[in-house]
This record gives C-alpha cells, structure tokens and sequence, in this order.
C-alpha cells in the first residue's frame, strides 16, 4: 500500500497548476450529492403526501420540485464531466511534455539500451496510466471518501440497522472485489508487457523495412510479430475474463444482497409501521448514494493497483540522470574561432568494456581541416561521439578554445557546429523546414543562398512546390538529393565547427564527387574534422590522423603518409586496386608532391 501511496504522491504535483478547476470539481460533487439526496428525500414525499394522501396540489408540488432537482442533477454532471476533461486534458500534456523533455537529456548510452519501440510505449501509453493516477484516482478518491461519509452518516441516523446491513454489503463487495481485482491486475500487467514487445517488433520490421525485403525476410518478421500478437490476444482474453468476473461478480453481489436489505429488511419496516411506503421507495435510491462511492472507491483501488507498473516506469524513466549534463558553474561559450583538441583522451562505453580510444592526442587550429581515417572499428566514429559530447571521456580532456568542454554549456557549445552524416534525418515536413531546421532563424536570402551553394536548384526545379514540396521521412529522394538537403542545413547555420563523420560513404562516384566540391564551398574559413574510411575524401587535409583499434598509429598530411609504409599507404592502395583511381576524386598526387 505504501508503494501505492508513493506513487500517488509522486503524480499529484500534477495538479497543482490546475488546484482551482479540482477544487470547483470538489465542490461540484459535494453539491450534486446533496441534490440527490433531497431529491430522493422528495421522492417519499411525492408517494405520501401526494400519491397516498390523493393530495393533487401536494404531488404536484413535490413532483416539480423533484423534476427540477433532476434537472440541476444533470447541470451538475455535465460541469463536473467538462471539468474532470479539463484537468486530465492538461495533466496528460505536461506529463507527455516533461517525460518527452527527459528523454532528450538524457545520454546516448540511455537512448542505445532500450528499444525505439519501448520508449514510445512509456510516452503514449504509460503517461496515460499516470494521467489517470493524478488526474482520476486522486479526484475521484477525494470526491467518493467525502460522499462516502456524507451518506453513510445520512443512512445511520435514518436507521442503524440499514445502515449495518449496507456495510456488510460493502465489507462482502470489497472482500470479493479485491480477490478477483488482483487476477484483473496482473492479466492487465502481462498484457501491457506483451503489447509493448509488439509494438517494438512492429517498429524494429517497419524500420528495416527495405532489409527485409532485400533478404526475403517478410515471412520471418511477419512470423515474429504475429507471434507476439498473439500472446498479446491471449493475454487479452485473460484480462477480458478477469474483468468479467470482477465486474459481473459486484453486480450479482448488489442485486443479492442490495434487494435482499430493500425488499426484506425496508419491507419488514413498513409492515411494522417503522417506515412509509414513500420512505421504502426512497430507501432504494439512499443505498444506492451510499453503495456507489464505496463501489467506485473500490474500483478505484484495482486501477491503481493496474497502474502502478506503467507509473514506476515512467518515474524510473523521469528519475533517470541525464549522464551528459551542464556542470553547475559551466561556461557559455560566446566568442568561438574554432579550436580543438583531445589531450591525453582514454575512452570505453560501459566500465567493464574494451577501450575504443586510447591516450589520443591531437590538436585543430581554427580554419584547419583534420581528417580522421581507419578501418572499421578504429574508433573513428568514437571520437565524433566525444567531439559532440555524447559521451565524456573515461580520461583526459576534451577541449573548445582551451577549456575543458565539461565546463562549457552544451546548448552554446553546439550552437557552433553543423554536422553532415553517412545518412542525414529528414523530417516529415517541406524542404525548406529540413532546411532551416539548422537554423529557423535564417533570412530569405541566406536560404536561397544555402540553397544555391548545396547545389539544389536542379532538385528543385524538377519538383512542382520547389523549396515547399512535403516530406515523408525522406520520402522519394536518392541518397545525393538528401546529402545536398544535409549539406544546406549546414550552410544555412553557417557554423565555426564542422564535423563530417562518412559523409560521402553512401554515395556513387559521380554524386560523391560533386558533394565534396560543394563540401570544399562548405569548409572554407571553418575548422573542419571529416571522419572517414574512404582516403579519396579526405587527402586535401591539412593533417590526417590514422586509427587502429583505438590508437594513433601515423599522422601528418597525405603525400606525407603515401611516402612512408603503413596502414595509411595499404589503406590507400587497396581503394586504388577496387578502380578509385579511376574516379577524378581519387586520383592520388606523386609521392612527396602538395596535396
């Protein structure tokens, strides 16, 4: 109970923007339980002084006043309806807006262990279970315990007896509710487990989408998905008969042992003259008000009971540290030239794993192009992890402008720098928003501008919208059209930084060749870092560091590196023999000659 208890309080806070609006909710059921109650009070006398008595003026009036109570009753639940929305409405958007707003602080590292499909589950789904925690259980509960007293209170004083029978109903409902409710629960937690390992299927099978059908896969992912669909089915029916059994069980129990308390018991009272017949009607509607609190009360309790695992994830995912994160006495970084460097740099991915760098060294000045290249695995894209600060060095230093970059604030530290990548995000939206996304703030002109350089104007041109035709994720566009995109955001932020990390990978000889002249446009006047395995790209560098598992193994300028045997000259002449030299973009320079 103590669990549940922490985890109610934990959701509350929720409320506090929206205090008022509970309040008036409050105060709405409070006034709607006392309608009904005098409404039913009216009832016996409509009977006795009315029906019975065969006083027309008597019936008329309490029969009008009982239509008008009514009438007030259903204001009442409209209000309250409109209200309970309201508060569930805007606490269901701040608890999406700050689990939303955690996931993005938090590290790479966190993002890497779980799957895409998991946290979508924990923003769309589980935020509703919590929603209903804080914007449902917490009013409702307040609301039924103050009725709860309001009428138990109103039925002792009109008779002890009915009252005592009303609570050994309610003291059986509890008992069989919370035997069944525990099955309810524990089917609705499998289920909600089973349907999240679907989701993250269907999402792993969609994503790969175009892999599947390059390796005749269809089959195996329709296999696996339907196979945790139908767990999900079944799981589904279990709940479906569990909840059956909860629900339809409570009802059999109100309409034995309800009937028996209003039929038998008020019976007996008005054959002994302790009760009217317009009393023994309303009697019907006064265990009624007194039994539905408690019943919701009830209810209540197993959809808490439900929601608490959904609620745990989310405040393990709301109480997850962001590992990456502003120290408190951090810098912004105002004036940036552009240099750079790792000093003394050691850095593994989980403390028990294999170093991926080791005591890297180097150092960039500004308006310098350094170009890191290795084979797979040689730590190269570890290092634009670093350089980004997606991570934070197991030792040594990472510096911008010779301060540790821990010490600077992250926000500040990338607003300098524009990335270029193996294969470049477009969201669904125009190509002047995936353009601008690097910069919302850019003028018209430096948009066309971005767009001229990028080499965008023939794309465009072809396209009926030109800059303002939709996207779908990419939509229809090669590998070349989206890497011109790319390198237009990156114009359009006209940065101090930028960093290409395989940048030309994906591309055919032809395309490649016209993004690197256009990259060249891009690089002049910045400090530029190009990662890659393909040397053709990188050989006009002022400095070339060659990786291998994690170390510095040669360094200095092309021709430089050509002259002297190593990884760097294999490197080399294994891309020459796979027909690069036929490509004006990897013709090679005499050894010893300016690259």
């Amino acid at each position: 109970m103590l669990a549940f208890l922490r985890i109610v309080w934990r959701f509350v806070r929720y409320l506090k923007p929206v205090w008022d609006k509970l309040l008036f909710l409050l105060a709405l059921g409070q006034c709607g339980t006392a309608v009904r109650t005098v409404a039913v009070a009216c009832t016996a006398k409509v009977v006795d002084l009315g029906l019975q008595a065969g006083n027309a003026r008597a019936f008329y009036w309490w029969g009008g006043l009982v239509v008008a109570l009514l009438v007030v009753s259903i204001l009442q639940t409209y209000l309250a309806a409109t209200a309970r929305l309201y508060i569930k409405m805007r606490v269901d958007l701040r608890m999406k807006r700050d689990v939303f707003e955690r996931l993005q602080q938090l590290s790479l590292r966190f993002q890497e262990a779980r799957p895409v499909g998991e946290n979508m589950f924990r923003v769309n789904y589980d935020t509703t279970a919590a929603t209903d925690i804080a914007a449902s259980t917490v009013p409702e509960g307040i609301e039924n315990i103050l009725n709860l007293i309001t009428m138990g209170g109103v039925a002792f004083l009109l008779d002890p007896l009915l009252a005592g029978v009303i609570a050994i109903y309610l003291l059986s409902y509890y008992v069989y509710s919370h035997c069944v409710g525990t099955y309810w629960v524990r089917h609705n937690r499998r289920l909600r487990a089973r349907a999240q390992d679907a989701l993250a299927a269907l999402q792993e099978s969609l994503s790969a989408f175009c892999l599947s059908k390059a390796l005749s896969r269809e089959r195996s992912d329709r296999r696996r998905y339907f196979g945790r669909l139908a767990l999900v089915l079944r799981s589904q029916l279990g709940f479906g008969i569990s909840w059956s059994a909860l629900n339809n069980g409570t009802l059999a129990l109100q309409n034995i042992l309800l009937q028996l308390a209003w039929v038998v018991m008020c019976g007996w009272f008005v054959v002994t003259e302790r009760m009217t017949v317009g009393e023994y009607l309303a009697a019907a509607g006064l265990i009624q008000l007194t039994t539905t609190p408690f019943q919701a009360l009830t209810l209540m309790i197993q959809r808490l009971r439900m929601n608490a695992v959904p609620g745990e994830r989310l405040i393990e995912t709301l109480d997850a540290h962001p590992e990456i994160a502003d120290l408190p006495k951090a810098r912004a970084l105002d004036d940036v030239v552009g240099r750079l460097s790792f000093e003394n740099v050691s850095f593994r991915y989980s403390p028990d794993g294999p170093e991926v760098i080791r005591n890297l060294s180097f150092a960039v000045e500004p308006g310098r192009k350094l170009a890191i290249v290795g084979p797979s695995g040689a730590g190269k894209s570890s290092i634009f992890n670093l350089l980004m600060r997606y991570y934070d060095p197991t030792a040594g230093r990472v510096l911008v402008e010779g301060m540790d970059l821990r010490s600077v604030k992250l926000e500040s530290y990338r607003r300098h720098i524009a990335v270029v990548l193996q294969d470049n995000f477009l969201y669904s939206a125009t190509i002047r928003d995936n353009i601008l996304f690097g910069n919302p703030d850019a003028s018209e002109a430096a948009l066309d501008e971005a767009v001229e350089r990028a080499g965008l104007p023939d794309l465009l041109r072809r396209l009926p919208q030109g800059l303002d035709t939709a996207l779908k994720e990419g939509g229809n566009l090669s590998a070349g059209q989206k890497q011109r995109i790319a390198l237009a955001r990156a114009f359009v932020r006209d940065p101090k930084l930028l960093f290409l990390d395989e940048a030309t990978a994906s591309l055919d000889p032809v395309t490649e060749a016209e993004i690197l002249a256009q990259l060249r446009l891009l690089e002049k006047g910045r400090t530029r870092i190009v990662i890659s395995h393909n040397i053709a790209s990188t050989r006009d560098a002022d400095e070339i560091l060659v990786m291998d598992q994690g170390r510095l193994v040669q360094r200095g300028a092309h021709a430089d590196l050509l002259a002297h045997d190593g990884l760097y000259r294999r490197m080399w002449a294994a891309e020459e023999r796979k027909g690069a030299g036929k490509h004006p973009a990897h013709r090679s320079p005499a050894v010893g000659t300016p690259s």
